[in-house]
């Protein structure tokens, strides 16, 4: 995370600047990458997504939680989602494992995890685990490994995250080398949490080189895996669409991941040259956390955050 984008985040976060919160423009700017506060508010505009053919992950905000009913909050609320996107085709629903009680207690968050699968497995609805800081990177492996490996839940799908040394070897032991009943849909974005200097790669460039070279390794492993490649990076994604191209890969067999309202006539693109794209909808109250990482990842966020306080009406 750049020193910059740091800054960013820790002045809009300050409890004074988060009131502006409150202010209906900013609100306003903010749901350009928000889908809703509540799943019933969101279903029209999902609807004219898939309908335009796009894909659809939802995730409903909240994360690290330490308190057992913001943990239930959050397990109902997810649950709802699925009660409500059950009949439509090509949307996914996306889980954190800390706003499931995993900075609680690992059995706790099984416990929570299970009773969603044991639901979204009823429909079919697709289960996707969230990568977080690497600290919960061996407890989340290990309740994919349980429930996908063990207890045969086929719709859990999970992600890696290209800035961390350790992902090749962790793709390797839990994807590459399972014979599989049903391929897992995996996920890999280049990843976005503060970690320490010694688990990741330096700078943009030998990140960068990482993904390139994770997504040919899943590629190469198409029998394996249905991968995901969750990047605006309009470099990469040429690469990586020229790599399938060469390999003979047909497009229904991967597809490409990106953040609502990011890069729009990008991702119109992309579907019209018939790949796949699946959109991340998060949905919630927690909205103004998200909305200040949008912020500080892009300096035209930062001006028009500056005329929507401007413009308070």
């Amino acid at each position: 995370m750049s020193l910059i984008k740091s800054a960013v985040i820790s002045i809009l976060n300050n409890p004074v600047a988060k009131g502006i919160s409150r202010i209906p423009s900013v609100k306003k700017l903010a749901f350009r990458y928000v889908g809703a506060e509540k799943i019933e508010d969101f279903i029209p505009k999902m609807e004219e997504i898939l309908n335009s053919g796009y894909k659809i992950t939802i995730s409903f905000l909240g994360e690290h939680y330490t308190d057992k009913h913001k943990v239930e909050g959050y397990l109902r609320n997810v649950i709802n989602i699925i009660e409500k996107v059950n009949n439509y085709q090509n949307i996914s629903v996306s889980i954190k494992l800390t706003a499931l009680g995993l900075s609680i207690d690992y059995e706790y968050c099984k416990e929570n995890v299970s009773k969603i699968l044991n639901f979204s497995s009823q429909f079919n609805i697709r289960i996707h685990i969230d990568m977080e800081e690497s600290v919960y990177l061996d407890d989340s492996l290990k309740i994919f490994d349980y429930f996908r490996k063990e207890l045969k839940y086929n719709n859990l799908d999970i992600t890696f995250q290209a800035y961390l040394y350790r992902t090749l070897k962790d793709m390797e032991d839990r994807i590459f080398s399972y014979e599989w009943e049903s391929k897992p849909l995996v996920r890999l974005c280049k990843g976005a949490y503060k970690e320490q200097f010694d688990k990741i790669f330096p700078n943009k460039q030998k990140i960068d080189e990482n993904y390139y070279n994770l997504a040919v390794k899943m590629l190469d492993n198409i029998d394996k895996v249905y991968p995901a490649f969750a990047t605006h990076d309009a470099k990469l994604i040429e690469k990586i669409k020229s790599y399938a191209t060469f390999k003979g890969i047909s497009k229904d067999n991967f597809e490409f991941q990106m953040l609502f309202g990011v890069l729009p006539d990008v991702q119109k693109k992309i579907i019209e040259q018939g790949y796949n794209l699946r959109v991340y909808i998060p949905i919630g109250s927690e909205w103004y956390e998200y909305f200040v990482r949008r912020v500080a990842e892009k300096p035209s966020n930062l001006f028009l955050l500056t005329c929507s306080l401007i413009n308070k009406s």
